[in-house]
């Protein structure tokens, strides 16, 4: 009698979730963005959001939140209920670097969240003024290797990707160089343009002073080209293929979701990212769509949460 009352609350709960899937979603979804507005990331995920509503018959809304290298948005996630209608658009700051950098969250990467997709994902460049002598990585290491703890790489603040970057090449091209942490990209790139500081790793909201020539890209740390430059050779290609690192994004849920709701909104991110007006546009401002399951994002994270928790430790990164 108890084995069948317990495999009537089975079936129960099956067609409970099952129900749930089918009238989702029931209301305006909301993704929480922890950066400011009109950046590339914004811009991406208001592209996705748009193209998942035109398909779900309820708005997707975009809401910003940063502060705190996302720990803001993700108090703001937390404090929703687990059904799907609350989602945060998660970086590798979110969900790899943070998890090293602080040594006090206010969340776990791994078992707060249910995976749905990633998102995209763009490189970084190595980068120099246009009157620097170096115009190869070649030349930028042995500049450093002439001139032992005098060169210096701007980033866009201590323990973002473009610091971390940064410290792969240290380590690779075994130069001594100094770091110097700036708030921002448009922080940085009035020193970097005046020659203040010897070299920098950004995205690709550089790639208009490149273009302009007011900036020379020596390498992109992706492991293929970037289609915004796509002359621009990879470090792999360039000599040091240990510095590989993409800033990447995706669409997490709170733990407790349903599945068949993630699955769901799986189904449809995906679809609106592989949407090809989607994707052109991404590419446009030097993103790669890199759409997929929930468990591969799964797995990604946790293999760059390994693999960039040494890299933290080995710089000595503090969180600001």
């Amino acid at each position: 009698m108890k084995t069948i009352k317990a495999l009537a609350g089975l079936a129960f709960l099956a067609l409970g979730l099952a129900a749930s899937a089918q009238t989702f979603p029931s209301r305006p979804i909301t993704l929480i963005v922890p950066f400011g507005a009109g950046g590339i990331t914004d811009q991406a995920a208001r592209l996705a959001a748009a193209k998942v509503a035109e398909h779900i018959g309820q708005p997707v809304l975009v809401e910003n939140k940063p502060g705190a290298n996302g720990q803001t948005a993700i108090a703001s996630l937390k404090q929703q209920p687990a059904d799907g209608h609350t989602l945060l658009w998660a970086s590798i700051g979110t969900h790899a670097i943070n998890a090293s950098l602080y040594p006090r969250l206010n969340y776990d990467p791994v078992k707060d969240f249910e995976p749905i997709t990633l998102t995209f994902s763009s490189t970084h460049f190595l980068l120099v003024p246009a009157s620097s002598p170096a115009r190869t990585v070649a030349d930028l290491v042995a500049m450093a290797k002439s001139r032992p703890g005098t060169l210096t790489f701007a980033s866009v603040g201590i323990g973002s990707g473009s610091h971390l970057v940064g410290e792969l090449f240290k380590a690779q091209a075994r130069v001594n160089v100094t770091h110097v942490p700036y708030k921002g990209s448009v922080s940085a790139l009035p020193d970097v343009l005046a020659g203040r500081v010897d070299f920098f790793f950004d995205g690709p909201t550089s790639a208009p002073f490149v273009k302009e020539g007011k900036l020379r890209a020596l390498a992109a740390t992706s492991a293929r080209r970037a289609p915004v430059l796509p002359d621009v050779p990879t470090m792999a290609e360039a000599g040091y293929p240990g510095v590989e690192l993409d800033a990447w994004f995706g669409i997490v849920a709170r733990a407790g979701t349903p599945p068949a709701v993630i699955e769901k909104l799986n189904t449809e991110f995906v679809r609106a990212l592989k949407d090809a007006e989607v994707q052109r546009r991404i590419e446009d401002f030097g993103g790669v769509v890199i759409a997929g399951t929930p468990s591969e994002m799964a797995r990604h994270m946790a293999n760059e949460t390994a693999r960039l928790a040494k890299v933290v430790k080995d710089s000595g990164a503090k969180p600001e």
